[in-house]
């Protein structure tokens, strides 16, 4: 009789190391995040320079941006681009998405106003890859300008590093 009970009594303990163990693991992260949790989103410090499209020559002086990812897959983005002046460019407001290992795409659009009115509307489109540490990143960008009514008046070319604003 008592071997019966420490059969069971085994047979218990195994079936409760695995449970436990099985728990254990299905709350666990997954084996490769991104950069022990440091993806692309957070606030990033940008260096953007203009690009020809043809030949990737640079256009005028780098400028800064700043850059911040939201969880779910919402961004924002101010620029100080010395080349909208005299008019005033708002906030970029846009969407990103993971499209890889260490690469994502996003879009933006922003409102520029001259003297109170909507006179064109710009939208930017990335392609980024994020190093192997999460801490700086690289992109290659298409920007359109729009007129009022939609339609397209000019495009460009940027590309632009990054680093993570900690």
């Amino acid at each position: 009789m008592k071997s019966h009970v420490w059969k069971a009594v085994a047979v218990l303990a195994a079936v409760s190391v695995l449970v436990v163990s099985q728990v254990h693991r299905a709350g666990a992260k997954p084996s490769r995040p991104d950069f022990d949790g440091k993806g692309l989103e957070g606030t990033w410090v940008v260096i953007v320079q203009q690009q020809n499209c043809s030949t990737n020559a640079p256009l005028g002086a780098p400028f800064q941006s700043l850059l911040t990812f939201n969880p779910g897959g919402t961004m924002t983005e101010t620029t100080s681009n010395p080349m909208i002046y005299p008019a005033l460019r708002g906030p970029g407001h846009g969407v990103w998405a993971r499209t890889g290992w260490r690469t994502y795409n996003s879009s933006l659009l922003a409102f520029i106003t001259l003297n109170g009115a909507l006179a064109k509307t710009q939208k930017i489109t990335q392609s980024i890859e994020v190093n192997n540490e999460g801490s700086s990143f690289t992109s290659d960008a298409n920007v359109y300008f729009y007129d009022p009514a939609g339609n397209l008046l000019v495009s460009g070319c940027a590309a632009a590093t990054g680093t993570r604003f900690e």
